[in-house]
């Protein structure tokens, strides 16, 4: 089974392992700090398995990544939350091929908080947006550079994730969880050595295990 979808299983299962936990949860006399009209800001980290595929190629590449995001928004109602998100993945592999790649998401983000708990609560999250991609590759054979190519272009992601939010305090969660990217891209692929700019269609996936704080603040700083 693919990595991907061994992982989405495993999400699931988490998932709904912890849903079952927390409806056997009393809530009596229990006050969410996931409150109305706070405002929220976010800073995590991540690391994962990246796999990316050409459309109509079998051919994969796999490498691993890390990866830094910010969230802020405000909630709208008790345990949602709107805002947006920017996101930013760096990789680098040095296989048969050394390489290096950069990505950019920036986008809107939706999250909800299922729990109703001061200690914490799961959550899950979705961002649509707008992805700027980079990739150099260099292949060499006998110190003699077989391979030097350069891919960059842009295209729609989207952001999906699960976790668990614990409350430290009434201002102050710690979040782990999982994150499943998604890019379609289109990008020019230019070889150094001949010169010739080509054309192609991305379908860029992976699956981060996130790590970050976040502050909650009933004021924006001001």
């Amino acid at each position: 089974m693919p990595i991907n979808k061994r992982c989405i299983l495993v999400i699931l299962i988490v998932f709904q392992a912890l849903t079952i936990y927390s409806q056997g949860t009393p809530e009596i006399e229990q006050t969410t700090p996931f409150r109305k009209g706070r405002w929220f800001t976010g800073l995590s980290g991540s690391i994962s398995s990246n796999i990316n595929q050409l459309q109509g190629n079998e051919s994969r590449t796999q490498t691993n990544e890390f990866g830094l995001s910010m969230t802020t928004g405000k909630f709208l109602k008790d345990r949602l939350l709107f805002g947006g998100i920017l996101n930013i993945n760096r990789s680098s592999s040095d296989n048969i091929a050394k390489s290096s790649t950069e990505s950019l998401f920036i986008g809107p983000s939706l999250r909800y908080y299922l729990q109703k708990a001061k200690e914490g609560s799961i959550f899950g999250e979705f961002s649509p947006g707008y992805v700027r991609f980079r990739e150099t590759i260099e292949l060499t054979n006998i110190n003699t550079i077989a391979i030097n190519q350069e891919s960059t272009g842009s295209g729609f992601g989207s952001l999906i994730g699960i976790g668990y939010s614990y409350v430290l305090h009434d201002r102050i969660t710690f979040d782990l969880g999982l994150r499943l990217n998604l890019f379609w891209l289109t990008l020019e692929n230019e070889s150094k050595l001949d010169n010739t700019i080509t054309k192609v269609d991305v379908l860029s996936s992976n699956l981060s295990f996130s790590f970050g704080f976040n502050v909650l603040l009933d004021d924006f700083f001001f």
